[in-house]
C-alpha cells in the first residue's frame, strides 16, 4: 500500500497547477457606476504602442572566459525570451549601433546625449564582472553495509562555472539612467574519469559557462518582467455579490495573460501642507486574477474577491506581479525525494 500512495501522492501534487482555473460567467454580473481617478489617462496613453526595448550583449572587455564563452550574447539572448513574454517589442540591436556608442560614452563619462533616430523606449546595457570555472575530483569509494552488499562510486570530477554581471536599464532618448540588475549563479555537471587533473573541452566549459550566465537571468527573470510589466487601465466595474469583474483597456495583444496576477494602482494629486507644492501620488489598492474565459486580443476582465476593490477608480491602470517561480525547485526536490523512496523501496 506505501508504494501506491508514495506514486500518487507526488503525481497529485504536480498536477496541482494546471487544473485550477478562473472562470466566470458574466451575464451573472451587474452593471455599476464608478467614481473617476484624479488623473485620468488621455486617449492617446490608452491606445498606446508596446513598449521598444534594445538589448545589447553584456560588456566582456574584462573577462577573459567571459569573451571566449561569448557569455555578453548569452545573457542578451536569455533577457530576450523572458521579456517578450510581458509583450513587449524587440528592437533589433543591428539598427542600433550609434546608440550602443552613446550608452558606452554615457557610463564612461557620465555624459547623456543621443542625437539618432527614435527607435526603443529603453536599453539594457551592462558588462560580466566575473566568469570562472573552477573543478573537483573524487577519488573512487566503495562502501558495504551491515548486510554484506557493496556500493561503489566511480572517480569523477565536477566542474562549476560561476557568472556575474551588472545589467543597467536606460529610458530613451535622454539616456536616462534608471535602474541596475546584478545577477549571478552557477551551473555544474559531473564526469567519471580516474585522471585528477580534470580535463574538459573548451566546447564543454564554454556551454557551462553559458549556462550559468542564462541561470542567472532566469534567477532575477521577475525583476526584469515587473520593470517592463504591460500597463493598463480600468473602464468598467461589473458586481455579483462580494465579487468584481473590472474590465481593462489591454489584452493578449500586450502581454496579459488568463490566471495572471493584477495590481490595481491609485494616482493621487497631493499637497504639501506646509509648502503647498503639488505631487503625484502612487498606491497600490488592490490584487486580482485575469479570468481564463473573459480575456481576448484588446481587452480582458480582471475578478476581485476584496473588500477594497471599492476604491478602484475609473482610469485607474493595473501591471502584471510577476514572481519567481519555485515549481521548478519544488519539482525538483521532489524528483530526488521520490527516487530516494524507490530506492529505499525496491533495495
Amino acid at each position: 500500500m506505501k508504494k501506491k500512495l508514495l506514486v500518487v501522492a507526488v503525481s497529485a501534487t504536480l498536477g496541482l497547477t494546471g487544473c485550477i482555473q478562473t472562470k466566470e460567467n458574466i451575464r451573472e454580473y451587474t452593471d455599476v457606476s464608478m467614481q473617476k481617478a484624479d488623473i485620468l489617462p488621455s486617449k492617446e496613453t490608452i491606445a498606446g504602442a508596446k513598449q521598444k526595448i534594445v538589448i545589447f550583449p553584456a560588456d566582456t572587455t574584462d573577462s577573459p572566459l567571459g569573451k571566449s564563452s561569448h557569455t555578453g550574447t548569452a545573457i542578451s539572448t536569455a533577457l530576450e525570451t523572458h521579456l517578450a513574454e510581458v509583450g513587449v517589442e524587440i528592437v533589433d540591436r543591428n539598427i542600433a549601433r550609434k546608440l550602443k556608442k552613446e550608452l558606452a560614452l554615457a557610463e564612461s563619462k557620465g555624459k547623456s546625449q543621443y542625437s539618432g533616430p527614435d527607435i526603443a523606449d529603453y536599453a539594457i546595457t551592462g558588462n560580466v564582472s566575473n566568469a570562472s570555472l573552477s573543478y573537483d575530483f573524487t577519488a573512487r569509494k566503495s562502501y558495504t553495509n551491515d548486510d554484506g552488499k557493496t556500493s561503489v562510486t566511480p572517480a569523477h570530477c565536477r566542474f562549476t562555472a560561476t557568472v556575474a554581471a551588472n545589467l543597467k536599464l536606460y529610458k530613451l532618448p535622454g539616456l536616462a539612467y534608471s535602474k541596475t540588475i546584478t545577477t549571478e549563479d552557477k551551473a555544474s555537471f559531473s564526469t567519471d574519469t580516474s585522471n585528477s587533473r580534470c580535463p574538459i573541452s573548451n566546447a564543454s566549459a564554454n556551454a557551462l559557462i553559458r549556462k550559468a550566465a542564462k541561470a542567472g537571468v532566469e534567477s532575477n527573470r521577475a525583476k526584469f518582467q515587473n520593470f517592463f510589466a504591460p500597463k493598463a487601465y480600468v473602464l468598467e466595474r461589473k458586481v455579483n455579490g462580494d465579487k468584481s469583474l473590472f474590465k481593462i483597456s489591454a489584452g493578449k495583444n500586450f502581454g496579459f495573460k488568463p490566471e495572471s496576477t493584477i495590481t490595481f494602482y491609485n494616482l493621487e494629486v497631493k499637497a504639501n501642507p506646509l509648502t503647498g507644492d503639488v505631487a503625484i501620488e502612487e498606491y497600490a489598492v488592490v490584487e486580482g486574477t485575469i479570468t481564463s474565459n473573459l480575456i481576448s486580443d484588446n481587452f480582458a476582465w480582471i475578478l476581485v474577491d476584496d473588500e477594497y476593490a471599492d476604491q478602484v477608480k475609473l482610469g485607474d491602470y493595473v501591471k502584471v506581479k510577476y514572481e519567481k517561480s519555485t515549481f521548478g525547485d519544488l519539482t525538483t526536490k521532489m524528483t530526488t525525494s521520490f527516487n530516494s523512496g524507490l530506492k529505499n523501496m525496491f533495495n
